[in-house]
């Protein structure tokens, strides 16, 4: 028999696509969480009830899943300290460069604290590829947001000093938190104390004199 098309599935909307990738997204992340960071694409895939090339579809590998996993991280992370900021402003404190920088520093804690697994699978997944540290999408999230947080508290810093400033700053605190996380000394409001104090001085040294 000739001139019958055959009929596979209909493609999928935009919208329906956008919509199927956050759901993959959210089980990947669920499944990250039950089995570990060491978990791997077939088991996201049994666990999601979908086929592993649907993961490759939306993602393209686990570096991929990785980076689409590091931006709900990072926003997370400045919603967190947009909210710090917004409530210190309503009951009267003090809204500076300090107070911000400490609010990015409790929740970066926070995920390390809370989501093990899923910083684990992130640093491990970028460790493992051919990027180096910096070039993911948690750092390019956090540097673009943090970026502009110290460009606000101290604009006389170059545009470039900055950007390696904000680098510099986010694998200090990445590393201290994670050499943290190993011994639990000092204690977490210490810790938190300590490198929002170092970060300050840091860019504080780099701003041009009066």
């Amino acid at each position: 028999m000739t001139g019958v098309a055959r009929r596979g599935r209909p493609r999928l909307t935009d919208e329906q696509r956008a919509t199927q990738r956050a759901e993959v997204l959210a089980n990947a992340m669920d499944s990250i969480r039950d089995r570990g960071a060491e978990v791997s694409l077939d088991d996201i895939a049994v666990d999601s009830g979908i086929s592993k090339p649907v993961i490759y579809g939306h993602f393209g590998d686990r570096l991929g899943l990785a980076d689409a996993i590091a931006v709900v991280i990072a926003d997370g992370v400045t919603e967190t300290t947009v909210r710090e900021v917004e409530r210190r402003a309503e009951v009267g404190g003090e809204v500076d460069f300090e107070s911000a920088v400490g609010a990015i520093v409790t929740s970066l804690v926070d995920v390390v604290e809370r989501e093990p697994a899923i910083y684990g699978f992130l640093v491990r997944t970028i460790r493992s590829g051919e990027r180096g540290f910096f070039d993911n999408a948690l750092v390019d999230v956090i540097r673009e947001r943090g970026g502009r947080l110290v460009e606000f508290a101290n604009p006389g810093i170059a545009h470039d000093v900055r950007e390696v400033l904000v680098d510099g700053a986010f694998g200090f605190l990445l590393f201290s938190i994670e050499s943290w996380k190993a011994t639990g000394i000092p204690d977490r409001d210490e810790l938190v104390k300590t490198l929002t104090a170092a970060v300050v001085a840091g860019f504080a040294s780099a701003a041009p004199g009066p």
